[in-house]
């Protein structure tokens, strides 16, 4: 079954694609938290920090990359258009708050109490 896409539905997902990335990223950091607490992991040592530590790092890092390509994506294509500047913006508005739910995550979740 071929899936064809209609030009809005193009668009509107280039646009929102950073916001994607920022609710992905925050479900992941925090669901990976809470089980490896829940679990009892959370104690484990990986490359010298605490096993959510470094999956918040680790998370944290993958989701700015990937925001940050698009908003670079965007702004290369040319600034003539909404569409782009919109997609720049969502995604630069994406990475702050990728960065700032991180840095959240990074001090707050280690302790697990």
């Amino acid at each position: 079954m071929i899936v064809h896409t209609t030009p809005f539905t193009r668009i509107a997902l280039r646009i929102w694609s950073g916001a994607i990335i920022w609710a992905i990223h925050f479900t992941v950091i925090y669901g990976f938290a809470a089980l490896a607490c829940a679990r009892g992991y959370a104690d484990l040592k990986v490359l010298g920090m605490s096993l959510v530590t470094s999956g918040v790092l680790g998370a944290t890092t993958l989701a700015l990359v990937a925001a940050l390509a698009i908003a670079r994506r965007a702004l290369r294509s040319g600034v003539e258009s909404f569409e782009t500047w919109m997609t720049a913006g969502v995604a630069g508005l994406a990475s702050l708050a990728i960065v700032w739910e991180g840095l959240a995550a990074w001090f707050i979740l280690p302790s697990c109490g």
